[in-house]
Order: structure tokens, then C-alpha cells, then sequence
């Protein structure tokens, strides 16, 4: 249990997480669901066309049409739909979206952040598409039926509260109606949607298909899950753990998908529950041999008791979270240490309020942070000074030992003496341990606060680091991050003259070195800070320190 055993367990546990996604063993594929790839000869089949209807009130409950009566366009239309904090381009076709830009981002690319992928959406569905429960073939048809709208070709939400477009479309045996609300101001899009199958309210899902998430980012930092909440407990799982089809009943606050920084989640009206959802993946050909998984997630709509759902499409941000709903700030992921990570980020932000850089403002708290435990550290140095000065005495009692076997009885007499040894000479041999477990959580949930922190995207710091959610190309922090973290090793005193350890130790920073070159730079920046501020305090120690003393350990008295 000797100090330097638990950093390298510590840092061990570190680098298995860093590393997880590089080892974790991948489920063996699975086919498509049933109705993931029509032919192309299905996905624009047109179905007959029929008289239109005079234009019907844009209700959520409007009135049913009697049997045998049609209504849907003569042709397709696009209506373009801005709001002070998205855009979105809508098709009659199917009265689905066929574009989802966020303004006030971009990609990695500095494009547009576009949600909407038209060649995957085109093969496996767009946003807001319908899906008839049991009932395949009527869903199929959705897919080419031209709805009737009155709305015009350009939707201006930047100046007015709300504002909605109505989709109406009805055949001998069919009817939908679909009401598509927007509101200044909110990510939040009201879908009221009804459908009357042989003029009775029939239960349907609404669906965000073909995957989720800025498509731009590094495949080897980009994350896609699916995610919900049922009885106050959040489930997020990845790409290879949703099934084909994964129906889920209960009573849930929130469904949908997620990547890193963003989430696209169906949520219920005030007052009511979502109360089956739908995930399921679709096998897209990425090229190269590589194969995709687009998740898919709906949410059922009962036409008789449901009101409508909401679609919240947005950033996850702490304040649009909280804003939009009370529960939602838990779709971001701050793991074991939420507790210790919300007070943290809160600091982050208060710093960046007056010094209007996040890479400053990380540099800044990773100082304060180390600081306020610079006792907790202390208490650790000095404890591993007192045992280095023990060395000599502990390796003359391994002497007298090491020719017996590791099974013979006889070797818990030399246990009995080094414990005898640290009594005598007042040394706890925990003493350099605790200190640096109660270390452990703040330095791991600031890790965790700095991995999810949407206001570190696309944030620059300084020179060439322009964005400090993403890697630092140049590998220059990696390197200066190594090189800390070489310096300190050797400064830091060593409890065991074991030869093996040691080398074991000094390999632990090329490890993190070759690991966190891949990771975001704020990451880095956080961990080089940390490194040199630990430089400075055992600098500090080994120069004033109470291990600096010449004195010699009190020599142990012979007992027989």
C-alpha cells in the first residue's frame, strides 16, 4: 500500500478509461429492421392522385373527413422556417424536415451545423417522419403522400412568439394531420399529429431517424447514443447496445439521441407522459468495408389520449437545459463526480466571465484547485519523504528474508518487522495514500466537466490552439504535458528503491503522453497545469520542507 504502488494503480484506472473505446469488444452486427431499405422504387412511389379538398382549419383535433373523401397536393412544396436560433427546411412530401441548422454553431469544419444528413435521411427517414403501429404498408405510403398546407414558402419566427404550419392529408381509408409549432427564443418544436385509420384515431409514432450529432467530428472523439429517463434514472446507450428494434414501455420524461455537445429528445406536454418509445438502429455503408450504425429513436402517439409531443433539438447547454425543462440539465454526462463537477463547472464560468477566455479560465481554476489541496499533498510528501529515509532499514530486513519461498509461514515475520519499523519511527504507511485518494474526485470530475462542457467548443485559447474541444494537431501540449510530467516523477520523493517499479513509473507518461494527444486540448492544458503547479509544490517541499532535515532516523533497539 505504499504510495507510489496506489498512483500507479490510480493513474492504471485513469488510462483503462482513456482507453475503453480502443479495447471494448464490439457486438457482431445485425441486419437492418424490416422496413430500413426499400428499394428505390418504393421510396418514390407516388400514390394516386385525388381531387383536393378546400383547406380545413389548421386544429390539433380537426374534424374527421367522411369515408371515401381525399385531400393531399398536386405537387411537392419546400417551406423555409427561421427562428432567432435555428433554420429548417420542410417538405410536404411525407410534412417531414429535410434540413436542421443550428445558427450560433458551426461544425468542425466551420460550416454550418447541419442535423439532417439527405443522403442517410433519403434511405432510412427524415425527422418528423410517421409510423403506423402495426401497420407497414400504410407507413410505406406515407412516404411518397403529398400533404396539403397553406403555409408560405418562407416562415419568419424572428420576430413573433410562435407560429405553426398545418400538414393535412387523407385518402379513401386515411387520414393524418400534423401541426408543426415554433416558438421564438426555444429548441423546443411542438408536434401535435393525428391519424384516423378507417375514420378511427389510430396510435402512431413520430420518429428523429438516420442517426444524430455533427457529423464533422473525429470518429475517434465522436460520441451517438441513445438516451431516456423513466422513475427519475437516466439510460444512454451506445450504437452497438441498441438492438434492431427495442420497444420500451412506461412512463417517460424524455427519449431521443445524443452526441457530445448536442441532443435531439421527444418531450411529453406539460402535464402528461410519453408512454412507449421505439430505438432501433439502421447498418449504413460507410465506404471502405466500414459499416455505420444510424440509431433511431420515435415516440408513440396515442391519437385519442395525447395531446402532441415536443421535439427539443439544441446544444447542451446548462442554461437552455434548465430553461426548457427541470430534469433535462441531466442529459449532460458528468458521471461518478456530478456532485463535485457542477460546483467546478459553475467556477469555470464565473472565471470566464471576467477573463473572456476558457483556456485562461482553465488554467486559472486548475491552479486554485491545486491550492486548496496543497495541504492534502503536503500531508502525502511528507509521508514519502519518511519512508525513503526508512529504505535502507526495510531493505536490510528484505535481505534477511528473500531466500524463503512466498508460501513459507516464516514471511509473515517479515511483515511483522517493517510494522514494527513504521511504529517505531512513527510512520503511517497509509499517510501518503489518503491524502491522495481524497484528491482523486476533484481532479477526476474536473477531468469529466472539461469532456462535456458545450462553451469549450470551438473556444480558443491562445497561439495555435484554436479550439480546445478538439485535439491539438501539432502535438506540442501532448509533448509539454509528457515532459511535466517526467520532471515531477523525478522530483517526487520514492518510498521503494525497486528498480521495476521505477521503470514502470517512468513509462506511465509516454502511456498519457500517447493517449491524450488524441484528446481535447483543454484536457491537455488542464493536466500540463496541473503538472507544473505539482512541479512548484514539490520544489517548494523538497526545499523547506520538513524532509529536508539531515537528521538520522533513530536506530532500532535489538529485542530478542
Amino acid at each position: 500500500m505504499e504510495r507510489r504502488i496506489l498512483l500507479a494503480l490510480a493513474l492504471s484506472f485513469l488510462l483503462i478509461t482513456l482507453t475503453r473505446p480502443f479495447w471494448e469488444p464490439q457486438r457482431p452486427p445485425q441486419p437492418p429492421p424490416p422496413d430500413g431499405k426499400e428499394t428505390a422504387k418504393e421510396l418514390v412511389q407516388q400514390l394516386p392522385k385525388e381531387e383536393p379538398a378546400a383547406p380545413q382549419s389548421a386544429a390539433p383535433t380537426p374534424v374527421v373527413l367522411m369515408a371515401g373523401e381525399s385531400k393531399q397536393a398536386e405537387a411537392e412544396r419546400w417551406i423555409e422556417v427561421e427562428t432567432d436560433l435555428y433554420r429548417l427546411k420542410m417538405s410536404n412530401r411525407e410534412a417531414i424536415v429535410r434540413s436542421w441548422v443550428l445558427k450560433k454553431y458551426k461544425d468542425s469544419h466551420g460550416k454550418p451545423l447541419e442535423f439532417v444528413d439527405e443522403k442517410k435521411a433519403g434511405l432510412y427517414g427524415y425527422p418528423l417522419s410517421i409510423r403506423i403501429d402495426r401497420e407497414e404498408d400504410l407507413t410505406k405510403s406515407l412516404r411518397s403522400a403529398l400533404y396539403a398546407t397553406d403555409a408560405p414558402m418562407r416562415l419568419d419566427v424572428t420576430g413573433e412568439d410562435s407560429h405553426g404550419v398545418t400538414f393535412e392529408y387523407a385518402s379513401q381509408t386515411l387520414r393524418v394531420s400534423k401541426k408543426v409549432t415554433f416558438t421564438k427564443g426555444s429548441y423546443v418544436v411542438g408536434v401535435d399529429s393525428k391519424v384516423w385509420l378507417n375514420s378511427k384515431p389510430t396510435s402512431h409514432y413520430l420518429s428523429w431517424s438516420s442517426g444524430f450529432g455533427d457529423a464533422s467530428v473525429d470518429p475517434r472523439l465522436a460520441v451517438h447514443r441513445a438516451i431516456y429517463r423513466t422513475q427519475g434514472k437516466i439510460t444512454r446507450l451506445k450504437d452497438a447496445d441498441v438492438g434492431q428494434e427495442q420497444e420500451l414501455s412506461g412512463s417517460f420524461d424524455f427519449a431521443g439521441l445524443e452526441d457530445l455537445y448536442f441532443a435531439a429528445l421527444w418531450l411529453p406536454r406539460q402535464g402528461e407522459a410519453i408512454r412507449r418509445i421505439q430505438l432501433s438502429h439502421n447498418e449504413h455503408d460507410a465506404g471502405g468495408g466500414n459499416k455505420e450504425k444510424l440509431l433511431r429513436a420515435a415516440v408513440l402517439n396515442d391519437s385519442q389520449a395525447s395531446s402532441g409531443v415536443q421535439l427539443f433539438v439544441g446544444p447542451k447547454d446548462t442554461e437552455v437545459l434548465k430553461k426548457t425543462a427541470a430534469n433535462l440539465v441531466e442529459v449532460i454526462d458528468y458521471g461518478w463526480f456530478g456532485v463535485v463537477c457542477e460546483p467546478l463547472f459553475i467556477a469555470l464560468k464565473w472565471i470566464h466571465s471576467y477573463v473572456k477566455n476558457y483556456g485562461v479560465a482553465i488554467v486559472a481554476l486548475t491552479l486554485l484547485i491545486n491550492i486548496a489541496l496543497f495541504p492534502l499533498k503536503y500531508k502525502s510528501i511528507v509521508s514519502a519523504q519518511k519512508m525513503q529515509k526508512l529504505q535502507p532499514q526495510m531493505k536490510a530486513i528484505q535481505e534477511k528474508f528473500k531466500r524463503l519461498k512466498p508460501t513459507d509461514p516464516k514471511r509473515q515475520q517479515m511483515n511483522a518487522e517493517v510494522m514494527a519499523l513504521y511504529k517505531e519511527q512513527g510512520v503511517n504507511p497509509l499517510g501518503g495514500c489518503l491524502p491522495l485518494l481524497l484528491q482523486m474526485p476533484f481532479f477526476i470530475a474536473f477531468y469529466n466537466v472539461l469532456s462535456v462542457a458545450i462553451e469549450l467548443r470551438h473556444a480558443p485559447f491562445m497561439l495555435w490552439i484554436k479550439d480546445l474541444s478538439a485535439a491539438d494537431h501539432t502535438y506540442i501540449l501532448p509533448i509539454l504535458m509528457t515532459v511535466t510530467m517526467v520532471v515531477m516523477q523525478k522530483m517526487t520523493p520514492t518510498p521503494t528503491a525497486d528498480p521495476v517499479q521505477a521503470k514502470i513509473m517512468l513509462a506511465m507518461p509516454v502511456f498519457f503522453g500517447f493517449m491524450l494527444a488524441f484528446t481535447s486540448s483543454g484536457l491537455v492544458l488542464y493536466w500540463l497545469t496541473s503538472n507544473v503547479a505539482g512541479i512548484l509544490q514539490q520544489y517548494f517541499m523538497n526545499k523547506y520542507g520538513p524532509g529536508t532535515t539531515t537528521e538520522a532516523p533513530v536506530k532500532r533497539s535489538k529485542k530478542k
